[in-house]
């Protein structure tokens, strides 16, 4: 039962995987549904679910079948991994890929050839698949989904599947690899449930657009220019706001980010807080509402996001937002206090933002 129970998580996995990337269209969502994919046809490679399926292969041509897809699959995780790190066009990705892509299915090749036993030919493929499934829980944790939200499970799930592959060679065969299989299927489990809240995330599309901005990105004097952006916002329901200050008794009909390390997740309706530190995963999430449609992003805390990330990482984030926002050929509005800023570090932000005086 606990095998075809197994089999059917897998599937389903790669189910909601696929759906995501077909609704989104992500590049790196279209490579993990492929090695879900791999991760479903390895199932059918163990003695144990073919049993269960009531079929009898050569056993002697498992463990080389099984061997083959462990590398594939390490190897399209490992490239998910370099895609959401935005590492996977850079000169050491590729090397890393052509690597493992050439070591990988050699090993395996030789190893069969020169008649190895079965514990020499997983020593390789499964430990190496295990590395990547940890490498892409935590970079799916720093880059994309974050943490304390029902879709960690899924990164959380594979880096501890993970870890009990790296396992393999050494537990196989000894009394521990019944209840290393039983905590492989409880974390696939939640592999499951956090891929099916992350495929069916979503994201409310605007009520009206805004015509009164001008495209482009902007800076704005802290003062009633904020006031101005929010009456605009409420009464179109378009925008997205990343704010310091908890907006306690009142109901955005837009979407607001809460930059807090108090709490995280979900507060009210439309208002989710996030730690100032991840801002990979805010950079992200308001590329979804521009994608639906939002046309106005305001930065109303620049000043805390550079006390905790430093001067160069906060501006860089600002950059990135910028460069999103303007090929969703929206309006970026940071609402600063120029005084808050040394001379240099003003002339880096009108270099890139223009005034905008409301």
């Amino acid at each position: 039962m606990l095998e075809l129970l197994n089999l059917l998580m897998r599937f389903f996995t790669w189910g909601f995987a696929t759906y995501r990337w077909k609704k989104r269209g992500e590049g790196f969502m279209l490579l993990l549904s492929l090695a879900l994919w791999m991760d479903f046809l390895a199932a059918l490679t163990q003695e144990g679910i073919l049993s269960a399926l009531g079929l009898s292969p050569n056993l002697a041509s498992l463990v080389p079948l099984m061997s083959f897809m462990a590398v594939f699959e390490g190897i399209l995780l490992m490239a998910v991994s370099l895609s959401l790190r935005d590492q996977i066009k850079t000169r050491w990705g590729q090397f890393l890929i052509l690597a493992c892509g050439t070591a990988g299915p050699t090993y395996v090749l030789l190893a069969v050839l020169l008649g190895a036993p079965p514990s020499l030919i997983t020593a390789f493929p499964v430990p190496f698949m295990g590395a990547s499934l940890m490498l892409l829980g935590y970079t799916l944790i720093k880059e994309e989904v974050g943490l304390k939200t029902v879709s960690t499970l899924f990164p959380v799930g594979a880096f501890l599947l993970g870890a009990i592959n790296l396992t393999y060679p050494l537990t196989i065969r000894t009394p521990l690899a019944g209840y290393l299989y039983g905590l492989g299927a409880l974390f696939r489990a939640m592999m499951f449930v956090g891929m099916m809240r992350y495929a069916f995330l979503t994201v409310k599309p605007p009520e009206m657009p805004i015509t009164e901005l001008p495209t482009g990105a902007f800076y704005s004097d802290r003062g009633k220019a904020l006031d101005v952006l929010l009456r605009r916002m409420q009464a179109s329901g378009n925008g997205v706001l990343i704010t310091r200050k908890f907006l306690e008794g009142f109901k955005p009909r837009f979407p607001v980010f809460w930059m807090t390390k108090v709490t995280s997740g979900k507060i009210e309706e439309n208002i989710v807080a996030i730690s100032p530190t991840d801002i990979g995963i805010l950079l992200d999430l308001v590329k979804r509402h521009l994608e639906k449609g939002h046309s106005l992003v305001v930065v109303d805390c620049f000043e805390y996001l550079m006390m905790e990330n430093g001067f160069e990482n906060a501006f860089k984030f600002l950059l990135s937002l910028k460069d999103t926002v303007m090929k969703y050929k929206g309006t970026l509005v940071a609402v600063i206090e120029p005084a808050a800023y040394s001379e240099r570090q003003m002339t880096m932000l009108t270099r890139e933002l223009e005034r905008l005086d409301i």
